[in-house]
């Protein structure tokens, strides 16, 4: 079997959802749903000229080939293409053997997956584009559905909100109770939102009262649900270590399951010094790439909980991450932001490992995600968690009238 072609398609939705297609000379074609980035989709048809001629069962090799091939510009937006070629490679090993993609991974730990949901900070839809710019999607305009126009740019985006509102205690109280009614049993908020008392949008600080708020936040979101449910926050990489610390003090009493991205990414030494300073417990990973850097986040830096994103580390290279963080009794809790594709990858992945807490689910707010799904008997998600596929493949096929009809200007449509 032999790779004839390689072709995409980016809907416009909460984020890009960029759809990649594979197809062989034995007519499996395979799927996969890379990470949103500028210039995406062009960097996956630059891998064409290495896939195309090759077996795509030979997945551990290709893999390595494409990782040496841009050696000069990676990781980022090339593993973000890598990882979704990955992706629908395994889908292709799977229908030519007839088996699940959880089986080629190792087998299954569990029927289900637990899913938690990414509440965001708000109830609306909020579309932005891989800049973090906000903007209106072409369908909703068609619509005429200006209401549900993104109205939240939060200061992790590098804007002001237009309506602090549904930034108040009872507004993240009330999203709360509705999405624990949802089935959900995990919850994630941002907390790095504008509050009344800022001082500075840039200095990586923050003042007592402005703590003080955040804390609220997580006080009225925990009494809003109990303590039956598990919390977690979120903080995208804004802060200082002195700044992070005392945030992290201030939610100990709510028992939070973690703490996300309180410091910038690159900084190990700084995120384990957070670690130290708090019995909160700290969690990163989504910007991390290699497992190298997994592994100091373990041994050097502390953390008992890592959060890689499925599209960038791959199912693959997820697995094998999986096992280094299971030698040292660390869980993993999966970022994701993407479609039905991306998230069915997600859950294969996550039932082939022992070690799992929860994979995200960003995608409450985005009317269309079940309607993506060929065939699907009712939503994806029931009562919080997500049933193992054991259909070949990736186990479930994308309605592609549905996908055209969610097209993002300006993006092919699989040409």
């Amino acid at each position: 079997m032999k790779i004839t072609k390689i072709s995409t398609a980016v809907m416009e939705s909460n984020f890009d959802w960029t759809i990649i297609r594979i197809e062989t000379d034995q007519k499996i074609t395979g799927y996969g749903e890379a990470f949103l980035g500028p210039g995406l989709t062009a960097v996956i048809q630059e891998f064409g000229a290495i896939l195309v001629g090759e077996d795509p069962t030979s997945i551990d090799r290709i893999a390595r080939r494409m990782r040496m091939s841009c050696v000069h510009a990676s990781p980022g937006l090339t593993f973000h293409a890598i990882h979704g070629i990955e992706t629908a490679l395994l889908d292709i090993i799977g229908k030519k053997h007839k088996m699940p993609v959880w089986q080629i991974l190792g087998g299954k730990y569990r029927d289900s997956v637990r899913i938690y949901a990414d509440c965001h900070a708000g109830g609306a839809l909020e579309s932005i584009s891989p800049l973090l710019k906000p903007r209106t999607p072409q369908w909703m305009k068609r619509a005429g559905d200006v209401e549900r126009e993104s109205v939240i740019s939060l200061k992790h985006h590098g804007w002001d909100a237009s309506d602090k509102d549904h930034l108040s205690p009872d507004a993240y109280g009330q999203r709360a109770r509705e999405m624990a009614q949802r089935g959900f049993k995990i919850l994630k908020f941002d907390v790095d939102v504008p509050t009344p008392y800022e001082t500075d949008e840039y200095n990586r600080d923050l003042s007592h009262m402005e703590i003080e708020h955040m804390a609220s936040l997580v006080e009225a979101t925990r009494k809003a649900v109990g303590m039956e449910i598990g919390l977690a926050i979120d903080c995208h990489w804004n802060y200082g270590v002195a700044a992070a610390v005392e945030m992290a003090r201030a939610v100990e009493p709510y028992k939070l399951l973690w703490f996300e991205d309180p410091v910038p990414p690159e900084n190990i030494r700084a995120i384990g010094e957070v670690q130290r300073n708090t019995a909160t417990t700290v969690a990163t990973g989504e910007n991390h790439y290699f497992r190298v850097d997994f592994q100091r986040l373990i041994v050097e830096a502390g953390l008992r909980v890592l959060a890689p994103d499925v599209q960038k580390i791959g199912l693959w290279e997820g697995r094998k991450l999986a096992d280094l963080c299971d030698m040292h009794y660390v869980n993993l809790s999966f970022h994701n932001i993407s479609g039905p594709l991306g998230t069915i990858a997600g859950v294969h992945l996550s039932a082939a490992i022992p070690n799992l807490l929860a994979l995200e689910w960003h995608a409450a707010s985005v009317p269309f995600f079940d309607e993506l799904v060929k065939g699907g008997e009712g939503p994806m998600i029931r009562d919080g968690k997500v049933k193992v596929p054991d259909a070949p493949g990736l186990g479930i096929e994308l309605d592609l009238n549905q996908v055209e009809k969610y097209l993002k200007p300006g993006e092919k449509f699989f040409e």
